[in-house]
């Protein structure tokens, strides 16, 4: 039989395929891309069809497949590999195009749950990217065809592009395309389509807006549903979404806003699971069942993340305060108010105004914060909670009073329907202080530790969680713990029972009197009081947590192990290294032992300094290059701009004016300038960069792993930048930094990027070395690298799990990452990290949850004795949060929860439109 030979210049190729189709009973199709698209080319043909196979790498991303085989064991995690897949689809779908192509999706859809449409999948990354487009069509008569060529799925493509079919009917050649169907077909790798996605292509053809979300709250009962306000952000759409874990959150603020008109919770999730995404995605779904403000306060290292991870994820913009400029600025840098005017704080021109907590703590009640003061806010956010503390002396547990940012969040809590707090480490070094943070969220709100007098609001009532206040055994007074506040129906069992049966409201905060209650019921109370009062108290019950470890027991993480370098399989020069640390020579020690000198010397005249104490030891540690920029900013000390581009340090422009620097101390930062001058302009290479070169070529980390590079400060990211794109001259270097700092390396030249550009450039492997500070990564999706350098360390080490976390996430291929962790000889950072790895080896499980105040404390003893240093971890081992595994609130599946699945959702427009709503 003849070849026949098709192009689109001659014949209209879909009355080619349309032709063969209509005679067929069966289709196999290697496709490179398999979009619903298809079924406007040919629809009808396909549906009359007993069977179609089609392989593919699709718009469902393969690479992130191979995952749910890694997964396999775990439902769960199959199921969130289906649900990312799903976000994937999501993200290539248009709504206006979902909306007029509605039967498209509702055939796709049939096809699909009827099984007669099969799909598999291959990744990408360890198989082959599917590029070659042929097909088997099996005719009624038991003839075959086959034909191998560019032929396009879509009517633009057949219509648009210049396409080329070739056609043999030759048995030969038909068992010649089978052979290689069937190779893809069966492949190790192959995935089939999960039923999630079909799910979502069902919820696709039957999806369709609320008018707006006035009409979505009056057909709700003003209850939006978190999936109608969720369900369309960007976070649905780039193949990340809404965790378990995540989700439940979420509905539990909507629980509790449904019963007492107010949500009242503290987050004390693990580090790098997310926290920020959580109470952001709650915050958003708050927000729009009120017209009230939404004020978020965060350390100053962390406001533009918040507003950049809301954009990103959420797609809401919002207004961040800037301290130095006293204007309030956009997601894009842009300023929203006039400079200088101190009053428009309280006319943020956004619905979610951020405000930095050093603001709150070093402001004052006739300024900024006491206009913030006097605001009623829909949604109050405070990041990093564990900042807000009570005051004591002695034993007592009585609180003294209570520092700035406490006292302003008791106070404006009060006022405030819904109140959320972060913060993976709610217990500093006292149990109580836990209690304070329940007290605080439970200002305005008597349902959090019930109406007066109620036993939990006094700060001895902690001491029965701990165990050194024994729980009562008289009836009466187990129940006056049980009965006020009274746990809601949800909690179950006697609680459901007490309120079905007294008839009480769900939002009656106070129980019965235990003579009114049933003898039954007193019984079944006495019998199972420790279990009740463990599970169902208010502190428990207010605080949600979830721990990495949890989540992977429970197969929603996959567990990655982390290989820390160096190590001595690394065969790293030795001459590189002074001890663990790296060997800088006599000027970089000069320069650190007279930073030191003039931190101790600030330090004993501005005892409020906090950040700025150590800000030049932490910069010179980070390297050369930001040393002599901070030298220079702080000689500089009347210019709150020195440090131009570096947002984390947003607190040192604030501190840095309040007092001039002495001549003493402008002796000793000129000495420091002077001799990282001489470090700078010598010959040999800085070790930390030869060590980057080294796993990069040497050990070919490159090629095999990608990496990311983090650092705390712009001014290193940037330097590292630059010295690996004159390396590397022909690899293209990402920059990934907030603000305007985002750049793209290759070819001795730098532009200007976006850093979703940037994102979307790494996930699909055309940037496999980035640089990365701190303040810009959070919710970087990185599982294509393999491989992390930290040219930096964090004087507290628990927060090198939130840079493990931008690579070890689900989707993660690799069942082990690198991370290799760099400090020079001599420096605070040499002093903490080689005891750690000495006594204590793997650093990230051991200090995973170190308390912010262990930081306070070592900043105290550098500026003393830096050999106290040393003692810190005997001290990580034996302060253990007591209240840990009774804490532990295992909110974490999102059963009943399909958030990707709802068929009505507000339009982005009108959930923009909302947020660009200024405060009144």
């Amino acid at each position: 039989m003849a070849v026949q030979r098709f192009s689109s210049r001659r014949t209209p190729l879909h009355e080619v395929l349309s032709e063969r189709l209509k005679r067929a009973k069966r289709y196999d199709r290697i496709a490179g891309y398999f979009r619903s698209s298809l079924l406007d080319v040919v629809g009808e043909e396909l549906a009359a069809l007993d069977e179609i196979r089609v392989v593919c790498n699709g718009e469902l991303d393969p690479a992130d497949v191979a995952a749910a085989k890694v997964a396999k064991a775990a439902k769960e995690g199959n199921d969130a590999v289906a649900k990312t897949l799903v976000s994937l689809w999501q993200g290539t779908e248009d709504s206006v195009d979902a909306h007029l192509k509605r039967d498209r999706y509702e055939k796709l859809h049939d096809l699909l749950a009827s099984g007669r449409l099969k799909v598999r999948i291959l990744p990408r990354g360890g198989s082959v990217f599917v590029h070659g487009k042929a097909g088997v069509v099996y005719f009624d008569d038991g003839t075959t065809t086959a034909f191998v060529g560019s032929m396009n799925d879509s009517v633009s493509g057949l219509r648009d592009s210049y396409e080329i079919l070739w056609e043999d009917e030759d048995p030969a050649a038909t068992e010649w395309v089978r052979d290689e169907f069937e190779y893809f077909w069966n492949h190790p790798n192959a995935i089939d389509l999960p039923d999630a996605v079909v799910k979502h292509v069902g919820a696709i053809a039957k999806r369709s807006e609320y008018r707006s979300i006035a009409e979505a709250r009056e057909a709700e009962t003003g209850l939006v549903p978190p999936a109608a306000v969720l369900a369309d952000r960007p976070v649905y759409k780039g193949g990340q979404i809404l965790r378990a874990w995540q989700k439940r959150f979420v509905q539990t603020c909507v629980d509790d806003w449904k019963i007492y008109g107010k949500a009242r919770f503290i987050i004390a999730d693990d580090v790098g699971l997310g926290k920020t995404l959580s109470m952001a995605a709650a915050a958003i779904v708050l927000s729009v069942l009120s017209d009230k403000p939404v004020l978020i306060l965060a350390p100053a290292t962390l406001t533009w993340q918040w507003q950049d991870e809301i954009m990103d994820m959420l797609g809401v913009p919002s207004a961040v305060w800037s301290s130095s400029d006293k204007q309030w600025v956009d997601p894009k840098g842009f300023p929203l108010t006039p400079k200088g005017d101190r009053d428009q704080i309280e006319r943020c021109p956004m619905r979610i105004g951020i405000v930095s907590t050093g603001l709150i703590t070093n402001g004052d009640d006739e300024g900024e914060r006491g206009k913030l003061a006097k605001k009623s806010f829909g949604v109050l956010i405070l990041d990093e909670g564990h900042k807000a503390r009570a005051i004591r002396r002695g034993e007592s547990l009585d609180p003294e009073g209570y520092n700035e940012l406490m006292k302003f969040m008791r106070h404006v809590a009060a006022a405030s329907d819904s109140v959320i707090v972060g913060t993976a480490t709610p217990i500093q070094l006292l149990a109580v202080e836990l209690w304070d943070l329940v007290s605080m969220i439970a200002q305005g709100a008597g349902h959090v530790l019930g109406l007066n007098p109620s036993p939990w609001a006094k700060p001895e009532s902690i001491e029965y969680l701990t165990g050194r206040r024994p729980w009562p055994a008289e009836p009466d007074a187990q129940w006056e713990l049980l009965k006020n506040p009274l746990p809601p129906a949800v909690e179950g069992g006697v609680f459901r029972e007490i309120r079905t049966t007294r008839r009480l409201a769900p939002a009656e905060v106070r129980g019965p009197r235990f003579e009114a209650l049933p003898p039954s019921l007193r019984s079944t109370i006495g019998r199972n009081f420790r279990s009740l009062v463990e599970r169902a108290n208010p502190i428990f019950r207010r605080v949600v947590r979830r721990s990495r470890r949890m989540l992977e027991e429970r197969g929603l993480l996959k567990a990655i192990a982390v290989e820390v370098h160096p190590s001595h399989r690394d065969e790293l020069p030795s001459e590189l290294f002074s001890g663990q640390g790296l060997s800088m020579g006599f000027a970089f020690e000069q320069a650190y032992s007279k930073a030191f000198e003039f931190c101790e010397l600030y330090a004993s005249t501005r005892p409020k300094a906090g950040f700025m104490k150590t800000i030049l030891l932490r910069r010179i540690g980070s390297s050369v290059q930001a040393g002599l920029n901070t030298a220079a900013a702080l000689l500089r000390s009347s210019e709150p701009s020195a440090l131009e581009g570096d947002t984390s340090d947003d607190l040192f422009k604030e501190d840095r004016a309040k007092i001039p620097l002495t001549s003493a101390e402008r002796a000793l930062l000129e000495e420091v300038q002077r001799n990282l001058e001489i470090v700078k302009q010598g010959a040999e290479q800085d070790p930390k960069l030869s060590v980057i070169l080294h796993y990069l070529r040497n050990m070919r980390w490159l090629e095999t792993h990608g990496s990311i590079i983090f650092s705390q400060y712009f001014d290193t990211a940037e330097w590292v930048a630059t010295s690996l794109a004159a390396e590397f001259p022909k690899e293209p270097i990402g920059l990934y930094a907030g603000h305007g700092n985002s750049f793209v390396y290759q070819g001795g030249q730098r532009i200007y990027a976006e850093r979703e550009l940037i994102k979307q450039k790494v996930k699909n492997e055309d940037i496999r070395l980035l640089v990365a500070t701190d303040a810009a990564c959070e919710g970087l999706n990185l599982q294509r690298l393999g491989s992390q350098m930290n040219v930096d360390m964090p004087w507290n080490p628990s927060r090198l799990e939130q840079r493990k976390g931008r690579i070890q996430r689900i989707g993660q291929l690799r069942d082990v990452i690198h991370v290799v962790n760099m400090r020079y000889a001599g420096t605070v950072e040499d002093d903490v990290y080689s005891v750690l790895s000495e006594r204590l080896g793997d650093i990230f499980a051991v200090l995973g949850q170190l308390p912010d105040s262990f930081e306070d404390a070592w900043v105290e003893a550098v500026l003393r004795d830096r050999e106290a240093v040393r003692y810190f971890p005997q001290r990580v081992e034996t302060i253990s949060s007591p209240m840990e595994k009774r804490y532990w609130n295992d909110v974490a599946d999102d059963a009943g929860l399909d958030w990707e699945f709802t068929e009505k959702v507000l339009s982005a427009h009108d959930i923009e439109a909302h947020m660009r709503q200024g405060w009144r």
